[in-house]
Parts: structure tokens; sequence; C-alpha cells
């Protein structure tokens, strides 16, 4: 995944907003771009991602076994310190893909944190 610089902050940064793609996720990424304009990064029925001016991205996905999304979810990319550390302590470890660098936590009000570890 390449680099953002979305935040201030380089040890935590805002890397996509992830949306409900239904049943064909470029239903959805053509509805948003043509409301919020845009650069389409990648599009398939499963998995779609929509690249603001701002370099903010949207991805809408399909839910399945292998990507477990909802709408509302975020993801963060992250380099490991204590302020990750903090904030995972208070969410329940989801799910875990080492070799891709993600996990998916679940904070207590129900939402879902996509934490990308980057790389240095």
């Amino acid at each position: 995944m390449p680099e953002q610089n979305l935040s201030r902050n380089k040890t935590l940064n805002l890397y996509s907003v992830n949306l409900a793609g239904g049943e064909n996720c470029s239903e959805p990424l053509h509805f948003y771009q043509s409301i919020l304009g845009g650069k389409v990064l990648k599009e398939s029925f499963g998995h779609a991602e929509l690249e603001l001016e701002s370099g903010l991205r949207i991805v809408f996905s399909k839910e399945t076994e292998h990507c477990p999304v909802r709408g509302g979810t975020l993801t963060l990319q992250v380099s490991q310190n204590e302020l990750v550390d903090k904030m995972i302590s208070h969410c329940q470890l989801v799910q875990a893909v080492p070799n891709q660098g993600y996990s998916l936590y679940e904070d207590r009000w129900g939402n879902w944190i996509w934490l990308y570890f980057a790389k240095n």
C-alpha cells in the first residue's frame, strides 16, 4: 500500500474510510465518484477503491469469509509505538493478517478499526 500524508502525526494516519460495497462494488464506486470526484484506483466486483483529491481513500468491499469488512470501518496506517499500544489495549482483536501487516480491532462501541502497520 502506498504511503499517504493525511496527518501531521507521523505514527498514525487515516488511510481509508470503508463502506459496504453491496453485491457489485463498482456501483457505489461510480456513484460516489460522480458526487465527490476522485480517481479510481481499483475496481472489481468484490473490491473497489476511490482516491479523493485530498489523498483520502474510500474503499468499497463485499464482505466475504476472507475479507471481513463492513461499512463504517476505518483503516489507520500506524507505526508500532506507545500510542498504538494504548489504543489497541482498549479494543478487542477480531482478526490478524500478519503476512499482510493488517490487524482488525473492535472498540467498545462496536466500531471496527483495521490497522495497517507501516514498514519503516
